[in-house]
């Protein structure tokens, strides 16, 4: 098997401008109106005047589980061998909503075909265009970076194989990964402590040693 490629986020860096989804969406060639295969919610914190607004980018995070997988009744869900991406054969898919019941992060969109569509890691393009596809691809080995990552404004999403995910991420939040944080699917970095640290990672005047929350 593969190495298995994945995501990083930042939230520190993330500034929920939408940048990401609404790229996700010009690549795949989806309607503007239709469900976003990335999207950015909010997590609020504190009370006035301590309060905090602090914006996170998902999708699917094609798991090393992958529950979706587990519960697809025509085997329409594959996590992929070569490099762990979960992709969804539309042919197969029968539209009974399994997958979004089973997901934790509500990745699994359904159109007017009632047939299910997800972030595929821009390993093809339109909705299911990761089924069959050839092993992803680096960007310096010619593969398309997946949008959002190539659109995100603050550099807050990152994806690769996982060594080199990990490679870049904060000792805490591979520490944190490493103990089963978000069950070891995605590597987040903790939230800073305050609204000036996290202004400070964002503009690089902070080296991140004593900036973020433990755990």
């Amino acid at each position: 098997m593969g190495e298995q490629w994945m995501f990083y986020f930042d939230p520190n860096r993330c500034i929920g401008c939408d940048a990401c989804s609404i790229a996700c969406k010009q690549r795949h060639d989806r309607d503007a109106t239709a469900d976003d295969w990335r999207t950015v919610s909010h997590l609020k914190r504190g009370e006035y005047p301590d309060f905090e607004d602090v914006p996170i980018s998902m999708s699917c995070m094609h798991c090393h589980d992958a529950p979706c997988e587990e519960v697809c009744p025509p085997d329409a869900i594959l996590k992929r061998d070569e490099d762990g991406i979960v992709t969804v054969d539309r042919d197969r898919c029968i539209g009974c909503h399994y997958c979004a019941w089973a997901c934790p992060y509500g990745a699994p969109t359904y159109g007017d075909d009632g047939l299910m569509s997800k972030c595929n890691m821009c390993l093809g393009e339109g909705p299911g265009g990761g089924h069959g596809q050839p092993p992803k691809q680096k960007a310096e080995d010619g593969g398309a970076k997946p949008s959002c990552v190539d659109n995100c404004v603050g550099e807050a999403i990152k994806a690769g194989p996982q060594s080199e995910v990990m490679d870049e991420a904060s000792e805490a939040a591979a520490r944190r990964f490493e103990n089963g944080a978000y069950g070891s699917r995605v590597i987040v970095e903790p939230i800073a402590e305050d609204a000036e640290a996290a202004e400070a990672i964002r503009s690089g005047e902070d080296d991140r040693a004593d900036a973020w929350l433990n755990g």
